[in-house]
């Protein structure tokens, strides 16, 4: 028997970790295991010749909010070419919704749902056994003649009991992707979780047994997809230390981290740490009380940034900042002055904007009506109005937040946005919109992919701006400040056709 394990990249960072800790559990089983990994541009067409002419018993799909289309369109041609073939779908854009997804999609036998290593494996057991007692799967959904049947959610996955998957696969010296927890103690509605799932943990020992690997071969980043990673604030102080104190002077370490419960022992430890040495996401969401109670967060957002504040002053955790748009009962002058204090809290550090989604398993899509949602029928399930903001409103939300993440997102243009700030008395908002109305009118999205083109935009834009304040000496220095920046973010050479060509944004 013969088994392909496949999927489409995507930005969802855990599939390509479920898809090897799934391969990882499996592999030794009597069956010829292979695992797949297709690019994001890569033609369906050339995805289905690869998997129809690869003589496989069984295809398994790991499907995600961002590549569920394509892969469909992939599986419904394989069915099509070889109706012998077994599809088996998995992950957790599938996990919820099941029975609907199964009905709507004919070319789908089988769906893995919830935590899929041991539900997969249970399955193929079945399978080569001759028992195929379906039935008893926990997390199993499978056709019965004309009916779909869906099982409940298996137990939770007891963490100790997987393998490291990078034991089957070099880690590489780039990126590469963790956990070292399962289940989220983020309960937020707009968070997708599996019922009853409580948290579970790798041991210490494992955890510093494993990073020692990622050191020793010298990986640049390793991303923890744990969420919250510090929702233990001991073990987190305990691996902080593990990693400040075995600190190879290469890699780097990114956290999701809950700030509200960040303590001043930990935040002390930090300062200790190489600069750069140490990634934190910080997911603030909103600053508004009313919102993060409509959200079921909470945190005491003067504690969050207080610690945050705290956690600037010591210089060496890299800190990104998270707010959403589209939450329940947020109106776009209350999404504003989220926006201007996160700003300010920030310090220079990359801020960014994450749009709402409708995901399935949230309590956020279950409760869509009550709150006046309107979102997309189709992945990701963007919001497109709520009932406290229009379609207009969170449009021009959203082409904003694409300007925050180019001046902003990596830490960029840190002293020219705070001196025009500081020299025109704009409100962050207020001077990230009109920013972003300026490009849109003048047709300049396309020049906003580089750089350079960046600090023209930028100097062009505040022209006008300074001419209010009839002080061009103001701009002219402003002009230095921004090509400082520019220095601190672009090659020599970059800089030298930059001085070729100068500020015309013709």
């Amino acid at each position: 028997m013969k088994l392909l394990l496949t999927t489409i990249k995507s930005d969802c960072k855990s599939t390509d970790l479920e898809l090897k800790s799934i391969y990882s559990v499996i592999t030794d089983s009597p069956v010829d295991v292979q695992l797949k990994t297709f690019g994001r541009n890569d033609l369906y067409t050339d995805i289905f010749e690869s998997i129809a002419t690869g003589q496989y018993n069984i295809v398994y799909f790991h499907a995600n909010s961002c590549n569920i289309r394509q892969l469909c369109r992939v599986a419904d041609m394989v069915k099509k070419a070889i109706p012998s073939i077994a599809i088996i779908f998995g992950g957790m854009e599938v996990s919820f919704e099941t029975r609907s997804f199964i009905k709507k999609n004919d070319f789908v036998d089988y769906v893995i749902r919830g935590e899929g290593e041991s539900v997969l494996f249970s399955f193929l057991k079945s399978v080569l056994d001759y028992e195929f007692d379906f039935e008893n799967i926990g997390g199993l959904a499978y056709r019965e003649g004309d009916q779909v049947v869906v099982n409940p959610y298996d137990a939770p996955v007891e963490m100790e009991s997987l393998p490291f998957p990078y034991e089957r696969f070099e880690a590489g010296s780039g990126t590469v992707y963790y956990e070292s927890i399962r289940g989220t103690s983020d309960r937020t509605v707009y968070s997708q979780f599996l019922p009853n799932a409580r948290v579970r943990a790798l041991s210490l020992s494992r955890v510093c047994t494993e990073l020692r690997y990622f050191l020793a071969n010298e990986v640049e980043r390793v991303v923890f997809l744990d969420r919250w990673f510090n929702f233990n604030s001991e073990r987190a102080y305990r691996l902080f230390e593990y990693i400040i104190n075995n600190d190879n002077g290469i890699t780097s370490f990114e956290f999701n981290i809950d700030g509200d419960i960040l303590d001043e022992e930990t935040i002390r430890l930090l300062s200790e740490a190489r600069e750069g040495q140490i990634i934190f996401n910080l997911d603030v969401a909103s600053t508004n009380a009313e919102v993060l109670a409509a959200c079921g967060r909470g945190e005491n957002i003067y504690r969050l940034m207080y610690n945050t504040t705290k956690l600037l002053q010591s210089g060496k955790v890299r800190t990104e900042i998270h707010i959403k748009a589209g939450l329940p009962h947020e109106t776009e002058a209350m999404f504003a002055r989220s926006f201007n204090k996160t700003y300010g809290l920030a310090e220079g550090m990359p801020v960014h904007i994450d749009n709402i989604c409708m995901s399935k398993g949230t309590m956020l899509r279950a409760k869509a009506h009550d709150f006046g949602y309107v979102y997309a029928a189709e992945a990701p399930y963007e919001v497109i109005a709520t009932g406290s903001m229009t379609s207009d409103e969170l449009l021009r939300i959203r082409a904003m937040a694409r300007t925050v993440e180019s001046y902003i997102g990596d830490g960029g243009f840190k002293k020219s946005i705070p001196r025009i700030l500081n020299d025109t008395g704009l409100k962050p908002y207020d001077l990230f919109s009109r920013l972003t109305s300026y490009i849109t009118k003048n047709d300049l999205r396309g020049k906003t992919r580089k750089k350079e083109h960046l600090a023209r935009i930028l100097f062009a834009y505040t022209d006008s701006l300074y001419d209010d304040l009839a002080d061009p000496v103001k701009h002219e220095i402003l002009k230095d400040i921004i090509y400082a920046d520019l220095e601190t973010m672009t090659s020599e050479d970059a800089m030298k056709k930059f001085d070729r060509k100068g500020w015309d944004l013709d």
